[in-house]
């Protein structure tokens, strides 16, 4: 089977990663010097970059373009999207076939990662995808949820995760006027199971950072805002980071 892949991030290599050995997979990503045929492809794979507008909505445009150049074949969207990008994106193309599916990677170690899942999410799909995966992956759960709940999980966890470094940093500037241990006090803290020890570092740089959090984090709060809601708890984490953070 011939699988086209626009878009050659982190996202896009972990899935070419794992499906290669299995089927024959194409790269499309002219910012990169990749330009594949259209023809002929029985499905494509969006994971093209989603970046913040302006005001840090989701600008999921580049989903749109390459959506408006696909065939009549199955497509899997892994790129981050909004609630409100897959709403316009099904009033567009009702007609085509379009699964989500959202992708957990971290960029620093996605090699590791494409391979350390025991599950498989996707949102709007049928077997098609389900079986491509199973075939490539193996022994993998597949759990089928509706699209827009994937969608705003997606940058809702995320944003939880920002926020836990958020507060892990604010206990690192108590400690320090308290001097006390922060590693110390984390430690004691995180072992709580309800917890955990993910997100408690703190870094020299400061607050959080990366490809996906920042963007993730205001998108969320910009979407609640055009739903007339606030999410005070980002709005703060913003904030904070804004005053810590050190690029």
């Amino acid at each position: 089977m011939k699988i086209l892949i626009a878009g050659y991030g982190f996202v896009g290599k972990a899935q070419e990663l794992v499906l290669k050995g299995y089927h024959d997979v194409e790269i499309h990503d002219p910012y990169k010097g990749y330009e594949s045929e259209w023809l002929n492809v029985d499905a494509v794979i969006i994971s093209v970059a989603t970046p913040p507008k302006q005001y840090g909505e989701c600008d999921y445009s580049n989903v749109i373009d390459v959506l408006n150049q696909t065939p009549d074949v199955p497509i899997l969207i892994k790129s981050t999207i909004s609630v409100e990008g897959w709403k316009e994106i099904k009033s567009q193309f009702p007609n085509k076939q379009i699964c989500f599916s959202p992708e957990f990677l971290r960029q620093a170690t996605w090699e590791k990662d494409a391979f350390a899942k025991d599950m498989w999410i996707g949102g709007n799909c049928t077997a098609f995808w389900s079986d491509i995966y199973l075939g490539a992956m193996g022994k993998i759960n597949i759990h089928i949820e509706d699209p827009e709940t994937l969608v705003a999980a997606k940058a809702l966890r995320n944003s939880f995760l920002a926020l836990k470094v958020s507060f892990f940093n604010q206990i690192y500037d108590y400690c320090e006027d308290q001097n006390l241990d922060y590693k110390a006090v984390a430690n004691a803290v995180a072992s709580d199971e309800r917890i955990g020890f993910s997100h408690t570092g703190v870094t020299e740089q400061r607050g959080f950072g990366g490809h996906c959090f920042p963007k993730d984090v205001i998108a969320t709060v910009r979407s609640a805002q055009g739903s007339g809601r606030r999410f005070t708890l980002l709005e703060e984490a913003i904030n904070y980071n804004n005053s810590v953070r050190k690029e």
